[in-house]
């Protein structure tokens, strides 16, 4: 029985000396060493390559270690998107700085919207984080006034958030009435283009002054926009112009301008 408390005298006294000597070791070697480590301050990384990132933290003392990854709309493939900690903080030399990478802008497969309604398009279209872009009505007599025709790019390809779409619009028989576009309060640098959109052509124009609207602006059309009109209708428009100042010389010559 007395060896036995002997023993574990024995470990008792083992345990109590090896804690005591960790204490030292702590106040005397380790402690020192992570109070004398100098901070530095932690350099932006956002955007860099992995290499260039690393050189840059190597510059500072610091090293790298590669986190998570996510998508990201601008920032290119395998560039850091984010990092922790953060630009500006101020660490221990030495400590290594997570970095998370880009996988690059997440592309959304682009659905058929063929032979549905504009709006019904448009929500599609956005469903798929995409819009729509520039619209062109063209004559069919297989599909619907008011559905798609067609669209570009088709579907099934992919497109980064945002992208746009372009869709052909039927406007019924070729021998139908079209529909007249709005053209009111446009510049008359665009018309022709929007005509053409709407299977319509540019008309006579007529010149009116009008102080009131930038020159160039559409003033009024005939036939108007409520109205419809065979394919390659012309469409005159009367577009305003600045009324001109008065000649100073004809003014002196007392001649009526």
């Amino acid at each position: 029985m007395n060896k036995i408390l002997r023993h574990v005298g024995l470990i008792i006294a083992s345990a109590a000396l090896a804690g005591v000597i960790s204490l030292i070791l702590l106040d005397a070697v380790i402690m020192p060493y992570l109070v004398d480590v100098p901070s530095v301050r932690v350099p932006k990384l956002k955007g860099l390559s992995v290499p260039k990132a690393a050189i840059r933290l190597e510059q500072s003392g610091l090293g790298m270690a590669i986190g998570d990854s996510l998508h990201h709309e601008t920032i290119a493939i395998e560039a850091v998107v984010d990092q922790d900690p953060a630009e500006g903080q101020h660490v221990k030399k030495g400590r290594r700085i997570v970095v998370t990478l880009s996988k690059g802008a997440r592309y959304y497969e682009v659905p058929d919207v063929r032979r549905v309604s504009l709006r019904e398009a448009r929500l599609q279209l956005e469903g798929n984080q995409l819009q729509v872009g520039q619209t062109l009505y063209v004559s069919s007599d297989a599909i619907p006034e008011g559905a798609i025709v067609g669209q570009s790019p088709s579907h099934s390809a992919r497109l980064a958030r945002g992208n746009s779409v372009d869709l052909q619009i039927s406007s019924g028989s070729p021998s139908r009435l079209k529909k007249v576009p709005n053209l009111i309060g446009l510049s008359i640098e665009v018309v022709e283009d929007t005509l053409r959109k709407y299977e319509m052509r540019l008309g006579g124009i007529e010149n009116r002054i009008n102080n009131q609207q930038p020159a160039g602006t559409i003033l009024a059309q005939t036939p108007d926009q409520q109205q419809r009109a065979l394919r390659q209708s012309r469409i005159d428009l009367i577009v305003s112009v600045e009324e001109l100042p008065p000649d100073p010389a004809a003014i002196d010559s007392g001649v009526a301008p």
